[in-house]
């Protein structure tokens, strides 16, 4: 049984700039910061609704660089950027 971190305090997501967490929620699907539980699950890879602590950390950085190379390629071809 995974052990859980605390709950974060409240941030704003840093791909969709929402405030988070809007509600409650339960504990393996809590937003941890830097990022809410949506972006993490449609940019990270990795299975969806994955609980473990230690994937989540790599589903949030693999999610944190496909919006980096999203916006990189935006600022290339001369549109400007989604989410930075």
């Amino acid at each position: 049984m995974p052990i859980y971190p605390d709950k974060s305090e409240p941030f704003n997501c840093a791909i969709c700039h929402r405030a988070q967490p809007p509600r409650w929620e339960s504990p393996q699907l809590t937003a941890r910061a830097p990022l809410c539980w949506h972006c993490e699950q449609d940019f990270g890879t990795g299975p969806y609704g994955d609980a473990n602590p230690d994937r989540r950390v790599i589903k949030q950085m693999s999610a944190l660089i496909s919006a980096i190379e999203i916006d990189a390629y935006r600022i290339k071809i001369g549109e400007g950027p989604l989410y930075g």
